[in-house]
C-alpha cells in the first residue's frame, strides 16, 4: 500500500508540473481554435454582421473614465507620470486622475499637490496604510463609470485608455487588462522567453473568455463591478479582476492597449517582489474560494492549470522527488535501478537550474546575461524558489515587507 502511494507521489506530482508548464498551453491553444471555429461558425449560419463602430469611435459614446493609482516614495516617477496620464488621446472633460500619497517619505505628495490641471484630484494621506486602503478610499471618491488602475512607475501609450474602453463595447465584458512592456538596461524584459510565452497564453485564456487576473500597470474595469479590498490584500490587481470574473462577467487582455516599465537587468533584483506576489498569491487562494467556486468553467479551468499548480509547483516537485527517493531506497533489485535512476535525473534537473541561476547573477553584476534558453530554467528555479518561501511566509502570518516598493 505504501509503495503504490508513494509510485502515485512520485509520477503524479512531476506529471502535474509537466502539464502546468507545457502541457495546459496545447490544450489552451487547441480550445482557443475551437472557440473561435464555433465564433465563425454562429457568423456564417447567422449572416451577423461582425463589424460595427468600436466604443470611442464616436466621441460621442466615450464613457466618463477614473484613472487610480497608489503611489509610495514615488518623487523620481510621478511629475512624469501625470505627464503623460495628461497627454493621453482622450476628451479632457471625460478624463479624471485620482492619486493618493500613502504616506510618502519623500516628495511624492508635495509634488502631486503642486499640479494645478483640473483633470487631477490628488490626495497626500499623512498615514502609510497599504495600497489597498489607498485604493478603496480613492474608488470611494469616484463617480466614472469606467476604473483605470496603474502604477506610477509606468508610462502608457498615448491611446491606451483609449484602446481599454473600447473592449467595453461587449456589455459582457467587465475587465480589461492591457499589455506591459519591460524594458532594462540592455533594452528588453530580463524575464525574455517566459514572459513573451505568458503573453501568448494571456491572449489565447482570453479568446476562451478565461483571462485571469490583470496586469496592475495597465487594466480597466467597469466602477459597478468594484469590491472594496481587504485591507492586508497584496495582490489587488488579481482580487480585483478575478471578482468580476466571480461576477460571471468576462475579463479580456487588449494587447494594443500597452504601458512600458522599467525592469532590472538581474534575476535575483526581484526576488523580493516574487516573494510578495506569492504570498499574496497563497492569500487569494485561501481567502476567495469564489474564484473557484463561482466563475465559469473556462476560467475555472485557466485558474487551476495556469495559477494554482504553478503556485504549488515546487512543493510537488520536493513531494515527488521524494517519493521517488523512498522508493529507490524501498524497492525491491529489479526496480531500484529504475527510481534510482528517476531520483537522480531529477535531483539532476533542479541542481542545473540552480546552477545556471546562480551563474546568472553571476555574470549579471558583470553586466552580461545568460543566452535565451539558459536563462528560462533559471528564471524557473528563481521563481519557484519564491514560492516555495512565500507559503511558508504565508503559513507562518509572517507578511512583513510584503508592501515594501521594491524595483517595479
Amino acid at each position: 500500500m505504501i509503495d503504490t502511494v508513494l509510485a502515485t507521489l512520485a509520477i503524479a506530482c512531476p506529471a502535474a508540473v509537466v502539464y502546468s508548464y507545457l502541457g495546459y498551453p496545447l490544450l489552451l491553444f487547441l480550445a482557443a481554435g475551437l472557440c473561435q471555429s464555433a465564433r465563425d461558425a454562429r457568423f456564417i449560419v447567422g449572416k451577423a454582421d461582425r463589424r460595427h463602430a468600436p466604443l470611442g469611435a464616436d466621441g460621442s459614446r466615450l464613457p466618463e473614465v477614473a484613472v487610480v493609482i497608489s503611489a509610495y516614495n514615488e518623487e523620481r516617477h510621478i511629475s512624469a507620470r501625470i505627464v503623460n496620464l495628461l497627454a493621453q488621446d482622450y476628451p479632457a472633460d471625460r478624463l479624471r486622475i485620482y492619486i493618493g500619497s500613502d504616506g510618502s517619505r519623500d516628495r511624492t505628495g508635495e509634488l502631486l499637490c503642486g499640479v494645478s490641471d483640473p483633470r487631477l484630484r490628488a490626495f497626500d494621506f499623512a498615514q502609510n496604510r497599504g495600497k489597498a486602503s489607498v485604493l478603496n478610499d480613492l474608488v470611494a471618491r469616484t463617480s466614472e463609470s469606467v476604473l483605470v488602475f496603474s502604477d506610477a512607475n509606468t508610462h502608457f501609450e498615448s491611446d491606451a485608455i483609449r484602446r481599454l474602453v473600447a473592449c467595453f463595447d461587449d456589455p459582457a465584458v467587465g475587465c480589461v487588462s492591457g499589455e506591459l512592456r519591460l524594458r532594462s538596461a540592455a533594452g528588453d524584459n530580463q524575464d525574455g522567453l517566459y514572459w513573451r510565452v505568458e503573453q501568448v497564453l494571456k491572449f489565447f485564456e482570453s479568446r476562451i473568455g478565461a483571462a485571469l487576473g490583470a496586469n496592475g500597470a495597465i487594466y480597466a474595469i467597469r466602477r459597478e463591478l468594484w469590491q472594496p479590498l481587504a485591507a492586508d490584500t497584496i495582490c489587488d490587481d488579481f482580487c480585483v479582476a478575478m471578482n468580476v470574473a466571480a461576477q460571471r462577467r468576462r475579463n479580456v487582455y487588449e494587447p494594443a492597449a500597452w504601458a512600458v516599465e522599467e525592469t532590472p537587468d538581474s534575476i535575483g533584483a526581484e526576488y523580493a517582489r516574487r516573494v510578495r506576489i506569492g504570498i499574496g498569491n497563497f492569500q487569494a487562494l485561501v481567502r476567495h474560494p469564489e474564484y473557484l467556486l463561482r466563475t465559469s468553467a473556462a476560467t475555472r479551468f485557466a485558474y487551476l492549470s495556469h495559477k494554482v499548480l504553478r503556485w504549488i509547483a515546487p512543493h510537488l516537485v520536493i513531494a515527488g522527488l521524494a517519493a521517488a527517493a523512498a522508493l529507490w531506497w524501498r524497492a525491491g533489485f529489479d526496480l531500484r535501478a529504475v527510481w534510482g535512476a528517476v531520483t537522480l535525473a531529477q535531483a539532476a534537473a533542479l541542481g542545473s537550474a540552480g546552477i545556471l541561476y546562480a551563474f546568472s547573477e553571476a555574470r549579471a553584476r558583470s553586466g552580461a546575461r545568460l543566452p535565451g534558453l539558459l536563462s528560462i530554467p533559471a528564471y524557473l528555479f528563481a521563481l519557484n524558489f519564491a514560492f516555495l518561501v512565500a507559503s511558508w511566509r504565508y503559513a507562518r502570518g509572517d507578511y512583513s515587507g510584503s508592501w515594501r516598493r521594491t524595483a517595479r
